[in-house]
C-alpha cells in the first residue's frame, strides 16, 4: 500500500521546517553578537556564526578595516573564524593600550608553521615576550638600528636613492609603465 501527502500537509511541513530553522538561526545570531559586545565591552558589528566577521572584509583589507572604524569607533573587537582580534585605529588609543596593557599585547600568537622557519622560535618576530625577547629587542635597537649603524649605511640608502630616481626618469623617458609599489620595494629591499 502506497500512502502520499497531500498539498495541504506538505506545505505545512515545510512551513513549520522553516519556522523552526528561523529560531534556531536567530538565536545562534544573537548569541555570538551577545556573547560579543557583553564578555569584551567593546563595540563590534554583527558576526556570523562560524566565520565571524569574515563576510565584513573586502578585496581592499585596510579599506575594509577603515570603513568598519568609521562605522563603530577607533577601538573594535572582530573575530576571523576562531581568531580574536582587536582592531585599533587612533594613535591616542594605541598609545594608551600599549602604556596600560602592555603585557597582555606583548606576546603574539604560536603559528602552526613556526617550527618549519629556519630559527623556529628562536627568532625575533616568533620568539615569546620573555628575557630571550627582551634581549634580543634591545639587540636590534641598539645595534641594528641605532645611530651609528644608521650613519653607516648613509651612503647604501643615498646610492639606492639615486638608482630608484635614474630607473623612474628612464622609465617616464620611454612611456613606459611603472609600478611605483614594486620599485620602492626593491629600493627597500635592497637598502636592508
Amino acid at each position: 500500500m502506497v500512502t502520499t501527502i497531500s498539498d495541504i500537509q506538505c506545505y505545512s511541513f515545510l512551513f513549520f521546517v522553516s519556522l523552526i530553522t528561523t529560531f534556531l538561526i536567530r538565536s545562534i545570531l544573537s548569541k555570538s553578537t551577545k556573547v560579543t559586545t557583553n564578555s569584551h565591552h567593546l563595540p563590534s558589528p554583527p558576526a556570523l556564526p562560524i566565520i565571524g566577521h569574515l563576510h565584513l572584509l573586502g578585496p581592499s583589507l585596510y579599506k575594509s578595516l577603515h570603513n568598519l572604524s568609521n562605522k563603530y569607533g577607533p577601538l573594535l573587537y572582530l573575530r576571523f573564524g576562531a581568531s580574536h582580534c582587536l582592531l585599533v585605529s587612533s594613535a591616542s588609543v594605541a598609545s594608551e593600550i600599549f602604556k596600560s596593557q602592555d603585557l597582555a599585547f606583548a606576546s603574539r600568537p604560536r603559528f602552526a608553521f613556526s617550527d618549519k622557519l629556519l630559527y623556529g622560535t628562536s627568532g625575533f618576530v616568533t620568539a615569546p615576550y620573555g628575557d630571550y625577547w627582551r634581549f634580543m629587542k634591545k639587540l636590534c635597537v641598539t645595534e641594528l638600528l641605532g645611530t651609528k649603524q644608521l650613519e653607516r649605511s648613509l651612503f647604501v640608502r643615498r646610492e639606492q636613492k639615486e638608482r630608484l630616481l635614474k630607473r623612474m626618469l628612464e622609465s617616464a623617458r620611454k612611456k613606459d609603465d611603472v609600478d611605483v609599489g614594486v620599485e620602492v620595494m626593491k629600493f627597500t629591499n635592497t637598502v636592508t
